[in-house]
């Protein structure tokens, strides 16, 4: 698979990598409208025995139970402590993919007064 147009004609080539993006937080909703995902990591290698996304779900498992409300799904809470301070819990560093909303920057807590 090829995309883009070069200057050589080939573009970019697809890689032979295996592996999965996590998102998380989407939801349909019949009251407000449909929320979209957070990319929370770009590119994870998915081979067996899958232990590096396995401590991933289970991290982002121990923040949800550790904060969340009764019957709060784990993207409200995300909405609600920060997306910082999940990234922080779940030991990803943030990266421009997850920023769900251009010039908007969710790890940044306002600007600084001097």
């Amino acid at each position: 698979m090829y995309a883009l147009h070069c200057e050589d004609d080939k573009g970019v080539e697809a890689d032979r990598e295996r592996g999965a993006t996590i998102l998380i937080g989407s939801k349909a909703p019949f009251v407000i409208g449909a929320t979209l995902s957070w990319v929370i990591v770009p590119f994870i290698k998915m081979e067996p025995p899958y232990t590096e996304f396995k401590d991933l779900i289970r991290k982002m498992w121990e923040f949800w139970d550790e904060h969340g409300k009764n019957r709060e799904r784990i993207g409200e809470l995300i909405i609600r402590k920060g997306m910082r301070e999940f990234l922080e819990f779940i030991g990803v560093n943030p990266v421009p993919q997850q920023i769900k909303e251009p010039r908007r920057d969710p790890f940044s807590s306002g600007p600084k007064k001097i």
